[in-house]
This record gives C-alpha cells, structure tokens and sequence, in this order.
C-alpha cells in the first residue's frame, strides 16, 4: 500500500505565488487560491514497486527492495534516511536504514535495498510453523522528506510522510550440496593409443594411469615430469552433485554450472547432463574431463589417494513452483573433503 503526499507546501506554493503575484507580492498571497492553483500539477512522490528474491545460497536468502523518488520540479530534492522494519511471519525480526540522496529536479532516482537473511537466523522461525513451505516477509516504514528550514512557517511542518508496505512470500529453505558417487574412468588402451600416436608414448601415458588409477593408490608424480605434456588425451569422469533442502519447500534447479577443485586447485567444471528434481532432493548427474596431459602432482596426488579436500563452486537456476517465486539465482560455495572408491 503506498501513499503519496502532495508537496505544494514544500515548493509549490512559493512557485504559484510568483507566477500568479510575482516576487514582491509574496507576503499578500491568498494561500487559498495558491493551492487551488497547483492541484493540477504533478507531485513528487515516492514508490515502493516490488519485493523480490534476489538470490538464494548455502548460507543466506537475499531480498532486493526496488523503490523510486520522482520529483517532478526544477529544484533538488534534500537528501533523506529510509529506515525499513522487517517482519516475518508477524513477528518482528530486523530492520534496515539506507540513504536516499539527492533527487536532482526534473528527475526520478531509484533507490534500491539488499535485504539479507542468514538461514541460522532463520532456523528458529522455522521451528515455530514446522512443515510450512513458505514465509511471509512484510517491509514497512515511512520515509520523510525534510523541508527546508525557510519553507517550514509556510508549510506548517518539517517535513512530508510517505507510509509504505509490501509483502512477499519466501520458500522455507536451508539448502545444502554434496558430491555422490564419484568415479574415475580409465580410458581403454585403443583411445590411448589414438591419442598419443606414438606406441612409446602411449606406453607412458598406460604406465601412468595404472599408476593413477591403481590399487596400490601411489602417486604418479606429475604428468609432465613423466613427459606427457604434448598427449591430447582426456579421462573421463562421473559423478552427482546433490541438492538438498532440509527446510519444507521444494525447489527445483536448471542453468547449472559448477568447477570443483581438489586440494587448491582447479579440477573440473561442466555442466550436468541430466537433472532430476524429487521434491526435497534434486540429483545433478555429472559427465566431464580432465586432460591427463596437465594433471599437477598436487592433482596426482589427490587422485592416487582417493581422497582429497575439494571445493565446490557455481551458480544455477532455481525456483520453489508451490509458491511461485520464478527463476531465481542459486549461487553455492562448500569446501570440506570428500574420498571415493
């Protein structure tokens, strides 16, 4: 609901008043027929137009509050706090102060907010309404515009009022990702073969990936030390990411794009070949590559052990359809240590 307060008595006035007196005749106006004169004009005014998700991550849900101030005459408008008070489900939970600058005359300045909320904060609302797949999110407040000092006696007051408030619905949401099922696949000798194009180094790149990829789990070194710099060769890999929201409300991911490093360095990255979305769950089956030619001892090393510390970082597209959010930005960053067979 946004309310709009004419500001005649800020400016308006003192405009009307010269054009219908001139200057010398201020103090004589009839102030009657002053704001009778300036009904018809355009008022300045400010809008709350919407509350969106602006982005969802492991960590945190971010809201964007898109506002505007028009001011529709030829001088600035002063520089003014916004001040937004949140509430959640009715109950109060933060509030946020912004600066609104300037508004140059003849002109409209947006002015939007980042609201954040950290899903630790989150959790004990949840508890409250256990099983709800949404959250109800009401921003509301008031901004005042001050007068200037030398308009305040004519306009009876310090400044003008603009109430406003919006709601939006969140998904109730603490997501989580992890990496399933992760294999290495060696490359059968005939591809091997084709890649390297000599038998002397296809010998070396099958010494290698038996060492790589054996039981005995040894480290190869590097694949440049073990002089494979020019084989054009790639190993495949596959795997799962795993979505997971252990809060109520389903969420469904599209326009994904991950890179994975192990122990500090760059890995892998793709995209999933398939993506299944079960309710609370979504699973994200993975089919990509490395080159063998540039994998780094510290690579080598992960891999030989079967284990590593990795980090896992990207960006999708998801949205809670149950409550109709539209696409929204999914951003995710874990690191931790994952090992496989």
């Amino acid at each position: 609901m946004i309310q709009k307060t004419s500001l005649y008595a800020y400016i308006g006035i003192t405009l009307a008043a010269n054009l219908l007196f001139g200057c010398a005749q201020l103090q004589k106006v009839d102030l009657k027929k002053v704001k009778e004169k300036i009904e018809d004009l355009d008022k300045p005014s400010f809008v709350l137009e919407k509350v969106s998700i602006a982005e969802i991550n492991l960590s945190e849900i971010k809201l964007r509050v898109d506002s505007k101030v028009k001011n529709p005459y030829p001088i600035a408008l002063p520089a003014t706090n916004l001040e937004i008070n949140i509430l959640i489900e009715g109950q109060q939970f933060t509030k946020a102060k912004t600066k609104i600058p300037t508004v140059n005359g003849n002109s409209t300045k947006p002015v939007p907010v980042d609201l954040t909320f950290a899903y630790d904060d989150l959790a004990a609302l949840y508890k409250k309404v256990p099983g709800k797949i949404d959250l109800v999110v009401k921003v509301q407040g008031v901004v005042s515009l001050p007068i200037p000092e030398k308009y305040r006696s004519i306009a009876g007051a310090a400044s003008l009022d603009f109430p406003f408030e919006e709601e939006r619905k969140i998904p109730a949401v603490l997501p989580d990702i992890e990496i399933r099922n992760f294999k290495i696949i060696k490359p059968d000798p005939s591809t091997i073969l084709s890649s390297a194009g000599t038998e002397d180094l296809a010998k070396k790149a099958t010494t290698f990936l038996d060492t790589l990829l054996g039981p005995q789990k040894k480290s190869p070194g590097s694949a440049v030390a073990a002089g494979l710099s020019a084989l054009d060769l790639k190993v495949d890999t596959e795997f799962q990411i795993v979505l997971k929201n252990r809060a109520t409300s389903r969420l469904q991911f599209s326009e994904f794009e991950f890179e994975l490093t192990l122990e500090k360095e760059k890995f892998l990255t793709g995209q999933p070949v398939r993506i299944e979305n079960q309710g609370q769950e979504s699973i994200l089956s993975v089919r990509t590559s490395f080159p063998l030619g540039t994998v780094t001892q510290g690579i080598a090393n992960a891999v030989s052990k079967r284990s590593a510390a990795f980090r896992l970082s990207g960006k999708a597209t998801t949205e809670a359809p149950e409550i109709g959010t539209g696409p929204v930005l999914f951003k995710f960053d874990k690191s931790g240590s994952f090992s496989w067979n």
